[in-house]
C-alpha cells in the first residue's frame, strides 16, 4: 500500500474512529467528500494512480468549483466538503511533517461566505393540513401519520428521528423520547400524551433496538423516503391550501414550525435551545429574528392607514424645529 492510500485508509479507520469517536453519519460524510474527491483528481487516469501531490491546492479549487458550477451544490454544501478535507490535511501534518508546507497551502483555503436564507416554517394551521391529509387506515399510514407528528412533536432533525428504536421513548407519564443528535450528545424531548399514546400503539410488536421506521423493503426508511412521504401530503394539502405550494418545505421545515411556535407560546430561547439540540444559544436566535421581523412587518401592514395623516401635522423643517427646542 503506497503512502497516500495508507494516509486515507488509516484517517478513516483510526483517526476518525478510534481517535475521535466521530459518528457513523460523520464517516460517511466524510467518506462522500473523498470519493467525490479522488474521482475528480483522477479523470484522466485511475484512482489508485494518485499521490498525495494530486491533490494540491489548485486542484481542491478546482474540485470546489465543480461541486458548485458543475454539480450545483450550495455553498452550504461546498463548505461541508471542505471542512472534511481539512480535517485530512491536519491530520497528514501530524504524521508527515515532510508534507507539512502543501497542507498548509490547502488549509489556507477559506470557507466562502453565504447569506443567510429567510426563515421559512409552517403555521400551526398549515402543520396541522398536512397531517389531516393523511389516510391512516392506508397502506402505511399510520406509518407517515407518526413519522411527521414525532418529527414536529420532538423538533428533531431528520436523521435523529430516523436513528430512534423503541429503547428510546419512555412512554409513561411524562412521556418523553431520548435523541441523540449531532456530536452523541443526547437530549431528552418531551411528548404530548396524544403522541405518547400515538406512538405507543404504533411501536407494539417493534423489537425494542429495531429502528422506528421502514420502507416498504423492510429496510430503516431514509432521509429521502421521508422527503417523498412529505410531499406526498404537502401535494394532497395544496388542494385546499394553495399557500402550502411554495418552494422550500422540506422535512426540516417541521423542525423550525415546532421552534416557532414555542417561541410565540412564550417559551424562553434558552429553553428552546435545549429541545433543538442546539450547541449555542446563537443558533436559536434565528427564530426569534424572524419572529421579530414577522411582527415588524404586521405593524407596518397596521399603519399604512394613518400613514398620510400623521404626516400633515409635521413642520417642514423637523431638523431646525428640533434645534430650537
Amino acid at each position: 500500500m503506497n503512502t497516500f492510500a495508507e494516509l486515507i485508509t488509516t484517517f478513516f479507520t483510526t483517526y476518525l474512529v478510534q481517535e475521535q469517536g466521530a459518528s457513523r453519519h460523520t464517516v460517511l460524510a466524510y467518506r462522500d467528500a473523498f470519493k467525490m474527491l479522488l474521482s475528480f483528481a483522477a479523470r484522466s487516469r485511475t484512482v489508485d494512480r494518485l499521490g498525495f501531490e494530486d491533490l494540491s491546492r489548485e486542484v481542491i479549487l478546482q474540485f470546489l468549483n465543480h461541486l458548485e458550477k458543475e454539480r450545483g451544490n450550495e455553498i452550504l454544501t461546498r463548505n461541508a466538503r471542505l471542512a472534511a478535507l481539512h480535517t485530512f490535511f491536519r491530520y497528514v501534518m501530524t504524521k508527515k511533517p515532510e508534507l507539512a508546507s502543501p497542507c498548509q497551502e490547502v488549509l489556507s483555503i477559506p470557507f466562502k461566505r453565504t447569506t443567510r436564507r429567510t426563515l421559512g416554517y409552517l403555521t400551526e394551521e398549515e402543520t396541522k393540513s398536512v397531517l389531516g391529509h393523511i389516510d391512516r387506515d392506508a397502506l402505511r399510514g399510520e406509518r407517515d401519520y407518526v413519522l411527521l407528528a414525532l418529527l414536529y412533536d420532538t423538533g428533531a432533525r431528520v436523521q435523529e428521528l430516523l436513528d430512534l428504536t423503541p429503547a428510546d421513548f419512555s412512554l409513561d407519564r411524562p412521556a418523553f423520547v431520548k435523541v441523540t443528535g449531532k456530536g452523541r450528545k443526547e437530549r431528552i424531548c418531551p411528548l404530548l400524551p396524544q403522541t405518547a399514546r400515538l406512538v405507543k400503539s404504533f411501536l407494539a410488536g417493534v423489537e425494542e433496538n429495531a429502528p422506528c421506521f421502514l420502507n416498504h423493503c423492510g429496510q430503516a426508511l431514509s432521509r429521502h423516503g421521508v422527503r417523498y412521504v412529505l410531499k406526498k401530503y404537502l401535494a394532497r394539502a395544496c388542494q385546499e391550501m394553495p399557500r402550502l405550494a411554495r418552494p422550500g418545505i422540506s422535512p426540516h421545515t417541521m423542525r423550525h414550525a415546532k421552534a416557532m411556535h414555542l417561541l410565540q407560546a412564550g417559551l424562553p430561547p434558552v429553553a428552546i435551545k435545549d429541545i433543538l439540540g442546539h450547541a449555542h444559544l446563537k443558533s436559536t436566535e434565528i427564530y426569534v429574528e424572524a419572529d421579530l421581523e414577522m411582527r415588524r412587518k404586521a405593524l407596518e401592514q397596521v399603519g399604512t392607514h394613518s400613514k398620510t395623516r400623521r404626516r400633515k401635522n409635521l413642520r417642514p423643517d423637523l431638523l431646525k424645529w428640533l434645534e430650537s427646542l
